[in-house]
């Protein structure tokens, strides 16, 4: 059985948020300058109001936004940087966070569609995180959408080769390659729905990881109709007239992968429905049968409610009529569609990831108890489809850094840029917000021994140190920008292995370079000024100090490598003070 142990989406900063609004007023004379068309700015802007992606929410690279770049850069250097940047803070973050070292990893498996480079993907990840050499890595190109979930089923089958192993799964899409450059209205529908995103994984059959772990993968399965013409032809990267690549959406699209979708459902559903839905089956089949002995009018096929088989549902949030079409075929209420329509609200389409931040807007806002299912469905080119139905091993809250701006508040239909069911005054309706927000706490509220609790998960962890926001991302904005190879600077990385009294050299090291880096105080001035400058610049020094060996106290001796690191990205810290 393969165990998620955990998993981690990709939180853009706020310099890479895109407010539509003022580029729509402001930037956009610049990219006409470089060719860009009237009419193809207003096109792109009629699908993003329409789209149901917030106009200052979702990302975009530097590079691809009109008030940071004079024109849009779609090379191959430029995708390097937006997928180093991209996998290497959602691993790094993982690996953080489940206190796992690089060594450990026995299985990569990446996914990205349209940039595929050479060396690969995995061999990158294996460069840059210095992976073992007997790594079983393997990259996936032109998978599409669904490889968020039709993935899995090649992890699970890894891991069934070799027991006791940890798989790392990684999956993204490149929007710097896929940008368009042409006219081709077609093509331009991805310029407007797609945007930055990933998600990593950890993954493992080791029986004695159950009781860390958050999920088990109670069954996984994928439907491919590409032997039909329609569904292989339905969406295609190629190039326009000008000789400009872009991704085409034909009108195919849209019941093409509905019909995909549909078996997939229809292979999960056994493995989700009741013991009453299965006498409902039986007795509609004898109908059936029925009515076709006497060659009577047959009736509609039998569709399960799915409320009563899952408990929470992971939809690819490819677009506001991908949703709508979605949530008809499998008549789902509001509710349950609510964190597919927030994640593309506040995230946009980030391709095979969409379902991976659905399900962290889940353990973020709503919250997880255990025992509870949840079904993981992705659609993507070829045609191909999957459908992942996880068992939550326990209950907790995680708050992800990229649901952090919510505040673990659950969102409600009114602060959608497109309603779900009830159209409302405006695009944001406010009133009906705070009416609906008030309405949900005057809610009957649950006993006690239901209630979920949105404090952090108890169960013991590797590493706990801190979380990736206070001290991961110090110098996130720097090391995955390293080229491959690099060779590390003088010292960097020495004592690692060397258990505590490395990591206790590695810290008294790093405080004392930052120490002696220290400017001195100026000589002009009065000199009682000098010891309180000297106090006020040791302060911050000692407290990364202290704070740095009591969380290396408190790590477990299997953590102490992860400590060690720990450890050094402190004193890079007191460094920069």
């Amino acid at each position: 059985m393969a165990l998620l142990v955990d998993f981690t989406v990709f939180n853009p900063d706020a310099g890479l948020r895109v407010d539509w609004e003022w580029h729509r007023q402001h930037s956009m004379t610049t990219w006409e300058k470089h060719g860009a068309s009237k009419e193809r700015i207003e096109f792109c802007d009629r699908i993003l109001r329409s789209s149901g992606i917030a106009d200052n929410s979702a990302a975009l690279p530097e590079w691809l936004q009109p008030d940071k770049s004079a024109e849009p850069k779609t090379d191959s250097v430029h995708s390097g940087r937006e997928a180093r940047m991209v996998q290497g803070q959602c691993i790094a973050e993982l690996l953080f966070k489940t206190g796992i070292e690089p060594e450990q990893v026995d299985i990569l498996v990446t996914n990205c569609s349209i940039y595929c480079p050479v060396p690969s993907m995995a061999s990158m990840l294996v460069n840059m995180f210095g992976l073992r050499e007997d790594v079983e890595a393997y990259h996936l190109g032109g998978m599409g959408c669904s490889m968020g979930v039709v993935g899995l089923n090649l992890v699970r089958d890894l891991l069934a080769a070799r027991p006791n192993s940890i798989a790392l799964f990684v999956t993204n899409e490149v929007v710097t390659a896929g940008f368009y450059l042409g006219d081709r209205k077609e093509a331009l529908v991805t310029n407007a729905l797609f945007r930055m995103g990933g998600a990593a994984a950890i993954l493992t059959n080791r029986p004695s990881w159950r009781l860390r772990a958050k999920y088990a993968l109670a069954h996984v399965n994928r439907v491919h109709t590409g032997r039909f013409p329609r569904a292989y032809s339905c969406l295609n990267l190629e190039p326009d007239e000008e000789g400009h690549n872009g991704i085409v959406l034909t009108k195919d699209l849209p019941s093409e992968a509905a019909l995909c979708l549909n078996k997939a459902i229809a292979r999960a559903a056994p493995r989700v429905m009741t013991w009453r839905q299965y006498g409902e089956a039986a007795a509609h089949f004898a109908r059936d049968f029925a009515a076709k002995a006497s060659r009577r009018e047959r009736p509609p096929a039998y569709q399960p409610d799915f409320t009563q088989c899952a408990d929470h549902f992971l939809i690819h949030a490819g677009g506001y009529a991908i949703l709508q079409a979605i949530k008809k075929g499998l008549r789902l209420p509001a509710e349950k569609m609510m964190p597919a329509f927030v994640t593309l609200r506040d995230y946009g389409n980030t391709s095979s990831s969409s379902t991976w931040y659905t399900l962290a807007y889940i353990e973020s806002c709503e919250g997880v108890r255990a025992n509870q299912k949840i079904m993981q469905i992705g659609v993507g080119g070829g045609m191909k489809a999957g459908v992942a139905i996880w068992r939550a091993l326990r209950g907790f809250t995680d708050a992800h850094p990229a649901w952090a701006h919510l505040g673990g508040r659950r969102q409600v239909e009114a602060q959608l840029p497109r309603p779900i069911t009830v159209d409302y005054e405006s695009r944001y309706d406010a009133r009906a917000a705070v009416e609906a927000q008030e309405k949900l706490r005057a809610a009957p509220r649950r006993p006690e021994a239901e209630r979920i609790s949105f404090e952090p998960a108890k169960e013991p962890r590797r590493l706990n140190v801190r979380s990736w926001r206070d001290v991961s991302r110090t110098d996130a904005g720097d090391w995955w920008r390293r080229p491959p190879g690099q060779p590390l600077a003088e010292g960097e990385g020495e004592g690692e292995g060397e258990g505590e009294r490395g990591a206790a050299a590695q810290a008294a090291a790093g405080v004392q370079r930052g120490a002696e880096a220290r400017p001195a105080p100026e000589a002009a001035g009065a000199e009682a000024e000098e010891p309180a400058a000297a106090a006020a610049a040791e302060a911050p020094l000692a407290a990364a100090e202290a704070g740095a060996f009591a969380a290396l106290e408190e790590a477990s001796p299997a953590a102490k490598p992860s400590a060690a690191r720990s450890v050094q990205v402190l004193a890079v810290a007191a460094d920069d003070m």
